[in-house]
């Protein structure tokens, strides 16, 4: 079930831009191994790194009752644009091999300290 880390690392590679005095954005894709559950979040301004983000994410998922989760999230860039249309192409993507998505509102991820 790593087909979407691929995919958003590769699209993401290409888009990644020098750290700015502005805000960096993100997003995470997460799925569920052995199902077609894949969920993603929405952008999101990247206060932390995105290990942490994607341990969080994880440990979100599997509290609400899922098992062996993978979560990844692109590393943060000042380039809202691309982020979103990053977050757009994994969408589509994880949509046409028939995941079932599910979506992570910005009120429940990223955690707040």
């Amino acid at each position: 079930m790593i087909r979407f880390a691929v995919i958003v690392l590769l699209l993401w590679s290409s888009t990644i831009a020098p750290a700015a005095a502005g805000p960096l954005w993100t997003f995470c894709v997460a799925s569920a191994l052995g199902s077609k559950d894949v969920w993603i979040t929405d952008l999101f301004s990247a206060a932390t790194n995105r290990d942490r983000l994607e341990r969080e994410l994880k440990s979100l998922l599997e509290r609400r009752g899922h098992a062996r989760i993978v979560a990844q999230c692109p590393e943060p860039t000042d380039d809202k644009v691309a982020v979103v249309n990053a977050q757009t192409t994994a969408e589509e993507f994880n949509r046409k091999l028939g995941s079932a998505m599910h979506s992570v509102p910005a009120q429940e991820f990223p955690g707040r300290p």
